[in-house]
């Protein structure tokens, strides 16, 4: 037995070592071994290897994280980039995201935005909440009177705040804390959130940076259903102001209807105006002004809306501004909770803007759902303000009739 066990040895043993050194030798002819953290193991390519970019494929495509509910990209496209929220989006990229992700949605090959890839509503009556006449389109302003992170946080101040903006098409929004740079886009979230399921609109947004105040500083906002308006964020801008002459810089965005064709849709400027009560004679004065800019920035668009905290009545703004020309959408009625004071408006031309139906007015939350002045103030002490607009480009303009309503139609 010993001989046998002796004898045996050596051969079992040489057997093992060219297992070895022939397995050794096919596994380092055929294999990498890739990093010392980690190790991951592949098959070498056959011919000449490629490197792991080449592996990607051509060309190049780079986009937000916003972008990513979109599968694939269209391959043919010139690569581009796009940038975060605020930013100028290049229409190349976001026009081959939204046709692969959704065939049938018309995009815009200008005016377009992440929300793009929110496909359109199948009709008109699919908005969920809205309670006035869809065929038009419904522009409104609202100041949140320092709506920061606790008012977001308050279930009765968030849910205030989602049904309310929930009634418009756009809205820009004044007072907005600017302490918390992703405090409106959760706010954003909030209100979409509360649409998932139930056939509410989905709103996308334009901000602007901080203004104002540095111990104060504030964020002008401008939400959109994307459904009935599409901004170029390319044209999305912050008014100028190099002497100071207005505490909160006006922000400017440029909108069109969406759900006409785009040779019929209307286009118009809307401006987000937050004046400072205690400069409120000299910045008022500039309102004028104001119009005129923005109506000759370059691009070539008549239709101006002046959206905003205004900090006067419908009697003292028109004389100051421009008399009989400028249309107010408030007129002769508070626009605070408390039933004191006319403080917001909404503005416009009306020997530019054929557009206005001539109905608005002030959206009385506070009795549209029943609310205490203790329950609306943890939102605002602010009524929203809003006017009417057919979203043709030149539809006929009808002359307003009666007072603006105080209550959605």
């Amino acid at each position: 037995m010993s001989s046998e066990s002796s004898g045996g040895h050596p051969f079992q043993a040489g057997l093992i070592v060219l297992c070895l050194v022939g397995g050794g030798w096919y596994f380092f002819r055929n294999y990498d071994v890739d990093g010392l953290d980690g190790i991951s193991i592949m098959a070498k390519q056959s011919g000449q290897q490629k490197s792991r970019i080449e592996d990607m494929g051509e060309p190049f495509t780079f986009a937000s994280s916003s972008t990513g509910d979109a599968k694939t990209a269209d391959a043919s496209k010139t690569p581009s980039t796009a940038s975060t929220s605020g930013g100028n989006w290049f229409t190349s990229k976001i026009k081959s995201l939204v046709s692969t992700a959704y065939p049938d949605y018309e995009v815009d090959p200008i005016i377009s935005s992440p929300s793009d890839q929110h496909p359109q509503q199948s009709s008109p009556g699919a908005l969920g909440g809205s309670r006035h006449t869809p065929e038009h389109l419904r522009i409104a302003s609202w100041a949140l009177d320092g709506f920061g992170p606790t008012k977001l946080a308050s279930d009765l101040a968030r849910a205030n705040l989602v049904r309310v903006v929930r009634q418009f098409d756009v809205i820009a929004l004044q007072q907005v804390s600017s302490r918390q740079m992703d405090l409106v886009p959760r706010m954003v979230d909030a209100i979409n959130e509360s649409s998932l399921g139930g056939g509410g609109p989905l709103y996308d947004y334009v901000i602007g940076p901080p203004t104002g105040p540095q111990a104060h500083s504030e964020l002008m906002v401008i939400l959109f259903n994307p459904a009935r308006v599409r901004v170029d964020r390319t044209q999305t801008y912050t008014i100028a102001d190099p002497d100071n002459q207005l505490t909160y810089d006006p922000l400017v965005a440029w909108f069109r209807a969406a759900e006409p064709s785009v040779d019929e849709a209307w286009t118009f400027s809307l401006v987000n105006v937050r004046i400072e009560l205690s400069h409120a004679p000299q910045e008022v004065a500039l309102m004028a002004q104001l119009f005129k800019s923005v109506r000759e920035d370059g691009r070539g668009e008549d239709d101006v809306i002046v959206a905003g905290l205004l900090q006067a009545d419908d009697a003292y703004l028109l004389p100051v501004i421009a008399g009989e020309k400028i249309q107010a959408a408030v007129t002769s009625t508070p626009t605070d909770i408390y039933g004191r004071h006319q403080t917001s408006n909404v503005l416009y031309d009306r020997s530019t803007t054929a557009e206005a139906i001539g109905r608005g007015g002030v959206y009385d939350f506070l009795r549209v759902y029943n609310l205490s002045v203790a329950q609306a103030q943890a939102v605002s002490s602010y009524l929203p303000v809003y006017a009417e607009f057919t979203p043709r480009e030149g539809s006929p303009h009808m002359h307003q009739a009666a007072a603006p309503s105080t209550l959605p139609r």
